[in-house]
């Protein structure tokens, strides 16, 4: 009895044995699955932090040549600082001189335009004298002469003729002219009956004066006002009138075709 028993406890304790073995046999195979892919995601997890430190030595070594790059730029940087500052300097006194200089021009245009003024009176007294001259020699109290512009707007001031009055058929352009002529004989200067013929057997006349310092100057008698005449221009056109009037356009055609100048 006693050996059955003891049989018995044998066979139990050698099943529990090989449950246990095969159990924990069983728990060694997962055991080791899960060791192997640890050690795969391990040998993987190596490999990325090897390529990661390869990029990040990378990247040092960029960094460490922008930061080389950065550094040669500040230097440039203040070095171009550093002529902004002298070019600053250099203009100021540039600027200082071009205002000297432009002080300096308008003094000596001043004085330019003084001796010009001074000029021109002198050559006015002298070519007075030499035609005074002219005129004693040749046995005249005075002579008709040519005068300077100067002269030519003091008559015309001094002259009335542009204070008659108008009337049609009666005292017209020629009479203007005429006396405007006649006034400055009078008074030793050379004037010019001027003919100035428009379209369609229509003229005008003016006077013109051959001044010795501008030339041949128009004048329309009737205002005392400048004309700068051209043929084939309205004549309306060629009238520079005083400030604050205007020539208006005739009810004819007042182009200038012909201008026939007796002295």
């Amino acid at each position: 009895m006693k050996r059955w028993l003891t049989i018995g406890i044998l066979v139990g304790l050698c099943i529990s044995l090989f449950w246990l073995f095969s159990n924990t046999n069983a728990q060694l195979h997962t055991v080791k699955a899960e060791f192997n892919s640890t050690q795969a995601a391990l040998d993987l997890t190596k490999t990325e932090l090897e390529s990661t430190k390869e990029e990040l030595d990378s990247t040092k070594t960029e960094l460490a040549s922008t930061n080389g790059e950065l550094d040669s730029t500040k230097t440039e940087l203040e070095s171009t600082s550093i002529k902004l500052g002298t070019t600053e300097v250099e203009l100021e006194s540039t600027k200082e001189e071009l205002h000297s200089v432009e002080t300096e021009l308008a003094s000596t245009l001043d004085s330019l335009s003084t001796i010009q003024t001074e000029l021109g009176v002198t050559r006015d007294t002298l070519t007075d004298l030499e035609i005074s001259y002219e005129g004693l020699m040749t046995g005249h109290g005075y002579t008709i002469k040519d005068p300077t512009y100067s002269e030519m707007m003091s008559f015309l001031r001094a002259d009335d003729t542009d204070e008659a009055e108008y009337i049609e058929d009666e005292y017209e352009c020629t009479e203007f002219t005429t006396d405007l002529c006649n006034g400055a004989e009078e008074e030793g200067i050379r004037c010019a009956y001027v003919t100035l013929k428009f379209p369609a057997g229509i003229g005008h006349t003016i006077v013109a004066f051959d001044t010795i310092d501008k030339g041949l100057i128009y004048i329309e008698p009737q205002y005392d006002d400048l004309v700068r005449v051209e043929i084939g221009k309205h004549f309306h056109k060629c009238v520079v009138p005083k400030a604050g009037y205007l020539y208006e356009k005739p009810d004819y055609d007042d182009t200038i075709e012909e201008v026939l100048i007796a002295w």
